[in-house]
């Protein structure tokens, strides 16, 4: 059986997404389970090699209407997780170019999570995508007998964000003091203000990037190092970036609710990691982001 696919990567990761409304078995009697494709497509020695296997199909509605799409992702080892960030931002992209949006609106459906999002088409390629406005715990962190802030902020996965304070253990230390409480599952995030404008983080190097910065983003406001322009509807609007293993937060000056007429936030280059978020307690967090593809093929299975 071969499987056409196309590779697309997102912020640093990347995605084999498999459209199954354009797969046609050349054997009807063997259709693999998803987590057989996804365990020998994601294979970076003898398959294609991703972060994830994304299957997409659309659901027909009534006559006239665009389809509902619906999204699984699978892990290397087979596991099926919930839609992530950077998947939902590849289904976007693909419907978008195959004219399967309604209105520049996307749904998309994701059965495990059994949760709907809907994508606004900001441009051709980047999309605005809202995310709930994740649980936050401060913490106090005691390193050689001195405090430091802390934050648990949990997501789809948990972050334990913390940085260095005047008089108190540096940020190298307060690194070290993260790592060694690895066992609570939590990925650390040590941070630090580089200059006014930029808070520069660091975690592991296979770290989510839009989830991290996110991360970063809300305990650098809550530690008050979010300053508002003074212009309305301008008020803590960031880039994320990263470099290398680390990464930084700019602050600009971008709309609170992108459109279609304001892209200098937007159109921010992915393939150098950045994307636009903006934090805000009663819209979640606005996230807009884009799927850039890396080439296609098929796959003989």
């Amino acid at each position: 059986m071969t499987i056409p696919f196309l590779k697309l990567h997102v912020a640093g990761h990347d995605f084999i997404l498999i459209d199954q409304d354009n797969l046609v078995s050349e054997r009807t009697d063997y259709k693999p389970a998803h987590r057989e494709v996804a365990e020998l497509i994601l294979d970076r020695r003898c398959g294609v090699g991703g972060d994830g296997c994304i299957f997409m199909i659309s659901e027909k509605k009534q006559p006239g209407l665009k389809p509902t799409l619906i999204g699984r992702l699978f892990a290397s080892d087979g596991r099926e997780l919930p839609l992530s960030p950077d998947a939902l931002l590849c289904i976007a992209r693909l419907a978008m170019d195959t004219g399967r949006s309604n209105a520049g609106t996307l749904v998309i459906e994701n059965t495990i999570s059994e949760r709907t999002y809907e994508l606004t088409a900001i441009d051709s390629r980047s999309f605005l995508l809202p995310l709930p406005y994740p649980a936050v715990q401060p913490l106090t962190l005691i390193v050689d007998g001195r405090s430091a802030w802390a934050y648990r902020i949990s997501m789809q996965t948990s972050y334990l964000v913390a940085g260095a304070v005047p008089g108190g253990p540096g940020a190298k230390r307060v690194r070290q003091a993260l790592l060694a409480m690895e066992k609570t599952n939590d990925i650390p995030l040590v941070l630090r203000q580089h200059t006014k404008d930029i808070i520069r983080y660091v975690g592991p190097e296979r770290t989510d990037r839009m989830e991290s910065a996110v991360a970063a983003v809300l305990a650098a406001g809550f530690q008050g190092f979010v300053s508002d322009s003074g212009i309305p509807g301008l008020e803590g609007a960031i880039v994320a970036e990263w470099r290398g293993r680390g990464g930084a937060v700019s602050y600009a000056s971008f709309p609170a609710t992108p459109t279609t007429s304001q892209t200098s936030g937007p159109s921010t280059l992915i393939d150098r990691g950045r994307f636009w978020v903006n934090p805000d307690r009663n819209l979640g967090i606005q996230v807009v982001g884009k799927a850039e593809y890396v080439f296609d093929g098929n796959f003989d299975l």
